[in-house]
This record gives structure tokens, C-alpha cells and sequence, in this order.
């Protein structure tokens, strides 16, 4: 089945690594499945990269953080989707859809974008992710789309990049915190009070990841042990303390300060 391009929607940028040809495969077929054609981006591949000379990664700021360093597989998820935004820059595109090659997709993803593309909500980037818990702790449907979905937001920042809208301003903000690189590209959106952008979630999401085949990025991401010594050690619980506490009270501050805008 070939299936052109929609002139009503933006592009759609599938990250994917050109040896996982598999993955190609299936992202195009379960595209063409809901009349979709994705252009592929090729990933950056983290564990083919010199880490420890990367500029463009700040390990000394994430171990303070965090108590250990990004994986290598984090890395090069993170400047994949650095590299799309470069391109919309470049390019001029006025907004995109990315996708990671893991993801499913409801049947009716495509009217759900053509949904958006008439909200007349302001938005800047649009993540379709959050699950289960994330909207349990509540949130405000700012515009009912069709089918069962809305335009919402949420007082919580779920993690996840394997699915998004975003604008061109959108690129441009986000290039701006993804110079020295300390945090994963997800926790990088979920940031709306550091990167002021209006970022939305849509609930029910139509795209869900694929947790049972293996996960490019590494499940190392997991490991929660700490690989600090000396000063860092030291003090690298009052640095975890205030990133906690600065992370929580700025997603709730974005919610309630909102309020009576939406």
C-alpha cells in the first residue's frame, strides 16, 4: 500500500538507527495502517560516540544531579532529536510530528492530528504520552477533540519522547537547553517552567511505546547506582535535594499560575 503524503499535516520524522532495518519496516507498515508516510531520521548512535570528549554533554552537572552519568544509549536519543529540530531550523519548518520506532498507534491517529491542527488552543509542543497515574493526579481538559481525546494539561511531568508535535518556536527554545546536555531529552520537555512553552498533553494518548521488544536506548538507564566519589559524593545529596524540590514546585506553579488563562 503506498500512502502520500497529507498536505494537512506537518511532516513526520521517525528517529531510527539505519541498522535497524526491522524497525524501519514495522514503523512504515503500522503507519501506512492509519494512511501515513514517515520520513526517517537517521539516530545518532550513543555507544559509537567518545563520551567522555563529548562538548556537547555536561557530566560533571549530571553526577551532582544525579550520582551518575547519562547512557551512552540516552545520548544519542537525546541528539537525535536534537538533530530534527536543527532541521526544522534550518529548513523552516513550522512544525512536525516525531516519532521514536518503537510506538503503536490507535487507527485513528490521523484524525486526531487533523484535530489538532484546529484547536484553537495555543500550543507548542504536544507530547502524546502519560499513562494511567499521570492523569489520576488530576488535570484540565483544555479542548474536547473527537473520538474520546482532549487536549489537556497536567500538574505532573510524565517522562517519555517517543511521540510529539512541537513548533518551529518550539525547536528553537528547546536547541537553546540542549547545548550542554545533563538530563534526558524527555526531561528536557517535561521542563515548561525553564523552557516556557506552552506544552500540552493529549489523553487518551494514541501512541503507546512497545515495552516487550528491547529498548534502543539500553535498560543500564535503570541502574541506580551511584558512581560518585570525593566532593561530588559529598555533596551531591543537597544538589538531588534542591533538583526535587525545584522540579516539583515548578510543574505545579506552571499548572495553577494557567488556571484561569485556560
Amino acid at each position: 500500500m503506498t500512502t502520500e503524503p497529507s498536505s494537512d499535516l506537518p511532516p513526520i520524522f521517525v528517529i531510527n538507527r539505519s541498522k535497524d532495518s526491522h524497525r524501519r519496516a514495522d514503523m512504515t507498515e503500522r503507519l501506512a495502517k492509519v494512511g501515513l508516510t514517515p520520513v526517517f531520521f537517521d539516530a545518532i548512535d550513543g555507544y559509537q560516540l567518545d563520551i567522555p570528549n563529548l562538548a556537547d554533554y555536561d557530566g560533571e552537572k549530571r553526577r551532582r544531579y544525579f550520582g551518575k552519568d547519562l547512557k551512552a544509549g540516552e545520548i544519542g536519543c537525546l541528539l537525535s532529536h536534537r538533530g530534527i529540530y536543527e532541521k526544522m531550523v534550518a529548513e523552516n519548518i513550522p512544525k512536525a510530528l516525531v516519532l521514536e520506532d518503537d510506538v503503536f498507534l490507535a487507527d485513528d491517529f490521523k484524525e486526531v492530528l487533523r484535530d489538532i491542527q484546529k484547536t484553537p488552543v495555543p500550543w507548542d509542543l504536544i507530547r502524546f504520552v502519560g499513562h494511567g497515574k499521570v492523569f489520576d493526579v488530576g488535570y484540565r481538559t483544555l479542548d474536547p477533540l473527537n473520538h474520546g481525546y482532549s487536549i489537556t494539561r497536567v500538574p505532573t511531568s510524565p517522562s517519555g519522547a517517543y511521540a510529539y508535535l512541537l513548533t518551529l518556536n518550539a525547536a528553537n527554545r528547546l536547541l537553546h537547553f540542549m547545548q550542554r546536555n545533563w538530563v534526558p531529552v524527555d526531561i528536557i520537555h517535561s521542563r515548561a517552567w525553564q523552557t516556557r512553552l506552552e506544552t500540552l498533553l493529549i489523553h487518551p494518548s494514541p501512541v503507546t511505546p512497545d515495552l516487550e521488544g528491547p529498548s534502543t536506548i539500553g535498560d543500564e538507564r535503570f541502574d541506580r547506582s551511584r558512581q560518585i566519589s570525593g566532593l561530588t559524593k559529598l555533596l551531591h545529596p543537597f544538589y538531588r535535594f534542591w533538583y526535587k524540590l525545584s522540579n516539583g514546585a515548578g510543574k505545579r506553579i506552571v499548572y495553577y499560575l494557567t488556571w484561569f488563562r485556560d
